[in-house]
């Protein structure tokens, strides 16, 4: 990324405070303290046949990706036996049609991704696996001319062309580029229009309920989730589609792995929304009574985005700046659980208690954590 880029990001991401007092980021050591924990808390419960998980629903996804984040500095190595029977078990679901999942989950496109993910960064997979993963992959979008789903991947259930959403469209364009595939491939660029009709902006979203704060919603086609019955003033009653914190650092995140620049319109207008909504007691969007649902994942994104734009602080309204380091640091410490393990040292965990989306199962928030975490500790001197 060009410097001017990363200028014009840091000029550009000027946040809104939540009664956080300035803070020191945290050092590495701490960082790697409470990953260490992390991870030992995680590596303690693997099963013997590989899995992350103590029972199968969800098995797949969940080991997928707590082997990719394991790859993540600090790594285990690539030849270490737990992470080789991690992937063993996930290799268990590879498919005929060079899918990964389980077909009884309806979760297809998650695991393929998730799969593809581990076998890129633990290696050791045979090449024609890991082509046959890309492969499916590029099989589920939609390549339907004029469709509100075009461009789009969901959950590659089975489910006709309609289906698609930006959450199973990130993890897919994450998965396609973290196997080689360019930015500029025909593939990535049309899911340009997808993620375009899932910004709320009107310069490239003409949608009518576009109310232009810049943010990114579930889906322009299936808004379950991403949406509340509204009625417009002196309007018919519409479904208004409502940004999320989730859906807003995923649409930014996926906009910078297509190696948009924060100098580009739909870059800067999806910064704005997430400056406005800089805080970290609420996944931002959601409706009352659902604030903390999909809170952790919330976390997880908003770290990676701000790793890959490259930025350490925030300048606020007042003229002062906010640390996102420490900021997230302090509510990712804030939320961690320890126990006792078996060697007699100290695991960490987290679990939410708005169960939604998957995050009352401790492994999977743990790993979403683990994630956040190392993407903090890239940004530490």
């Amino acid at each position: 990324m060009r410097r001017g880029a990363l200028d014009a990001a840091i000029a550009a991401l000027v946040v809104v405070a939540t009664a956080m007092p300035a803070a020191e980021p945290p050092t590495r050591a701490e960082v790697d303290a409470l990953i260490a924990q992390g991870q030992a808390w995680l590596l303690a419960g693997q099963r013997a046949d590989g899995a992350f998980l103590p029972d199968d629903g969800f098995a797949l996804g969940v080991t997928a990706m707590a082997g990719a984040m394991l790859c993540e500095e600090p790594a285990l190595a690539t030849d270490d036996p737990r992470l080789r029977r991690a992937v063993e078990f996930v290799l268990r679901f590879r498919q005929d049609d060079g899918g990964v999942y389980d077909p009884d989950e309806g979760l297809a496109n998650y695991g393929t991704a998730l799969a593809l993910q581990l076998f890129t960064s633990a290696g050791g997979v045979d090449d024609a696996v890991v082509a046959g993963a890309r492969d499916w992959l590029l099989g589920r979008q939609n390549r339907e001319p004029g469709s509100l789903g075009e461009g789009g991947v969901g959950y590659g259930d089975g489910k006709q062309a309609g289906s698609e959403d930006l959450s199973n469209t990130g993890y897919a364009l994450a998965a396609l580029a973290r196997a080689g595939v360019p930015a500029d491939d025909p593939a990535m660029q049309r899911a340009l229009t997808f993620l375009e009709r899932c910004q709320n902006l009107s310069s490239v979203n003409q949608a009518p309920w576009v109310a232009n704060d810049g943010g990114g919603v579930y889906s322009p086609t299936d808004a379950g989730g991403s949406w509340d019955a509204a009625q417009a003033q002196g309007a018919a009653d519409r479904e208004k589609f409502t940004s999320t914190g989730t859906m807003s650092y995923s649409l930014l995140s996926t906009y910078l792995a297509l190696r948009l620049t924060p100098e580009d319109e739909r870059v800067r207008a999806a910064l704005d929304y997430v400056r406005r909504n800089y805080r970290f007691d609420a996944n931002p969007g959601m409706a009352a009574g659902r604030e903390r649902q999909g809170l952790f994942y919330y976390y997880a994104l908003m770290a990676r985005t701000f790793a890959l734009l490259g930025i350490d602080h925030v300048e606020l309204p007042d003229g002062g700046s906010a640390d996102w380091r420490a900021d997230l640091y302090a509510a990712i410490a804030g939320h961690v659980q320890r126990t006792p393990l078996a060697d007699g040292s100290t695991g960490a965990f987290w679990i939410n208690e708005a169960r939604r989306w998957g995050e009352g199962i401790p492994h999977l928030a743990t790993v979403y954590m683990l994630g956040a975490l190392k993407a903090i500790r890239s940004r530490l001197p």
